[in-house]
């Protein structure tokens, strides 16, 4: 064990391994660059995670901790993934590629990143790479809001993005990473972690407000709110988001109306509304098909016989946590996913009794948890390359700090 107590006994393979891990978690926007290699379609992000997965095995080998408590879950929902490759109702080689991107490589990351990150300084290098991704998409996002502001083209039903396909994946990205940061702001022992973190935690937070986002600003706030229950603060800052909400509300119309709408269900913009009809669809398809669900990527093409009248998207998932992944793994992969939750709780108590860092980021990954679980509520908070990659990273990393403190 002398080898995990600190980085100067790190050989330099172990040390390039961290760094590569760290870089391509700082590339995780990098997954909308698709190139081939030959007939074969991959990601930049693939490409490097893959280099990173490589080197960091070998490097790490003897100290990849197998037995988590995330191994049995994890393996579960692969398997209810693999057979949502077989029951797929599309072409298999796209299901093929969303079972490796969304599920065998993030988990295989996870083991390596659990490796890394059992020393302080690797952990805070491989949140380092997070905080790149995060700034770079709030940034790049931020960078387009103002300049549609300025020409007065900025559009509240439609806001504009920069890297993702609409605003609701930029929020959906920036949470957790949101999360991590306050966390790493409020508890870190260290002045130089905590003043970075912080204006890290306002860059997010302002890419997600102006991403106009509903879900996106509840899970913010819930998320504010979970990392402040741990603070002597915690009534100071209840009655500052209160207030800040209201003022949001009386000063701006849009705001208002953009929340408001939510309770006039006759409204075309109600969004509620609009997913009603498509859980109601899921349900009924969902309810000929509830051992295997739809499959991977087979969700749109399953939902054409049993939609509901006033279902009119598109939509290649449910929108709700435990919909998408009973439609795309089946009964498996979500009983695996509930199961998993319940032990990301269990490492999180853990965590809470451990010393300050490992108290820290459990904070913080329990933060980014409620609003996965809240946000999930409506939207698709895991079916993506980097919220895949961000998710399994997150459990990782604040699982190594337990078994550190162990």
């Amino acid at each position: 064990m002398s080898e995990l107590q600190g980085p100067g006994a790190e050989s330099a393979i172990q040390r390039l391994a961290t760094w590569l891990m760290a870089l391509a978690l700082a590339a995780l926007p990098l997954y909308v660059v698709r190139p081939h290699l030959g007939p074969l379609p991959t990601t930049l992000l693939e490409l490097l995670l893959l280099l990173a997965l490589a080197v960091g095995g070998l490097a790490y080998w003897s100290q990849l901790p197998w037995r988590n408590p995330y191994l049995l879950p994890g393996l579960l929902l692969l398997l209810g993934a693999s057979l949502g490759v077989v029951f797929t109702a599309s072409t298999h080689i796209k299901a093929l590629g969303i079972w490796k991107a969304y599920f065998a490589e993030p988990m295989a990351a996870a083991v390596v990143i659990a490796a890394i990150a059992r020393v302080r300084q690797r952990a805070r290098l491989l949140l380092a790479g997070l905080a790149v991704a995060g700034a770079v998409s709030a940034l790049a996002n931020l960078g387009v809001d103002v300049r549609h502001l300025m020409q007065g083209t900025f559009s509240t039903t439609t806001p504009p993005v920069a890297i993702y396909n609409s605003a609701n994946d930029v929020s959906l990205f920036l949470e957790p990473l949101s999360a991590l940061a306050l966390a790493l702001a409020v508890y870190s022992d260290r002045r130089d972690e905590r003043l970075v973190a912080g204006a890290l935690y306002l860059l997010f937070a302002a890419a997600i407000v102006v991403s106009l986002s509903r879900g996106g600003w509840l899970a913010l706030g819930a998320e504010t709110l979970f990392v402040f229950l741990f603070h002597p603060w915690r009534w100071r800052v209840l009655g500052a988001l209160l207030a800040l909400a209201l003022a949001a509300l009386g000063a701006s119309g849009k705001v208002r109306h953009r929340v408001l709408v939510e309770l006039n269900f006759h409204s075309p913009d109600n969004t509620i509304a609009l997913r009603g009809a498509l859980w109601r669809s899921s349900l009924n398809m969902l309810s000929h098909r509830p051992l295997t669900g739809a499959g991977l990527d087979g969700f749109k093409y399953a939902l054409a016989p049993y939609r509901a009248p006033d279902y009119h998207e598109n939509l290649i998932y449910p929108h709700d946590l435990f919909l998408n992944f009973w439609s795309e793994t089946g009964l498996i992969g979500l009983a695996a996913v509930v199961w998993l939750l319940a032990q990301a709780v269990r490492t999180l108590r853990a965590g809470l009794n451990s010393g300050p860092w490992a108290r820290l980021l459990a904070i913080g990954t329990g933060a980014a948890l409620v609003g996965f679980c809240l946000h999930g509520l409506v939207d698709v908070p895991y079916f993506k390359n980097d919220l895949a990659l961000v998710f399994w990273s997150m459990l990782a990393i604040q699982f190594a700090s337990v078994a550190q403190g162990r």
